[in-house]
């Protein structure tokens, strides 16, 4: 669905990466102008970023066009044993993911995706 530089393009500008200072010889700076801004994600006043390699960014864009920043948070979190967040909302919106991408991955038609009847509950238990 998406080329590296076309997946690049993308995420740039959705100003999802870090800002590099602009220059292009220093390697720090080109590092940062390819990692995911997740400052306050995971608990607050963290700052913190994930490096996307070149070879991961078709699947990060793919995510984030299907599912926003909840799919960005959900790569990083799968990149990361399952990271969770302190926040309750940033954990929901990775497990709505998470089961979307399975239905995704059962059912990969998507006529058929589109018929499936699925029931799950996001951030607690299911109905009785």
């Amino acid at each position: 669905m998406f080329t590296t530089e076309s997946a690049r393009a993308l995420l740039t500008t959705a100003d999802v990466f870090f800002d590099g200072d602009g220059d292009d010889e220093d390697e720090d700076d080109v590092q940062l102008r390819q990692t995911l801004n997740l400052n306050d994600t995971w608990a607050w006043a963290c700052a913190d970023g994930e490096y996307v390699p070149d070879e991961e960014l078709p699947r990060v864009a793919e995510l984030f066009w299907r599912y926003g920043n909840c799919g960005l948070l959900y790569w990083v979190s799968e990149r990361n044993n399952g990271l969770r967040s302190e926040f309750a909302d940033i954990n929901r919106f990775i497990e709505f993911v998470r089961h979307e991408e399975s239905i995704r991955s059962e059912v990969p038609d998507s006529t058929a995706r589109a018929y499936e009847q699925r029931q799950y509950v996001v951030g607690g238990d299911a109905p009785p």
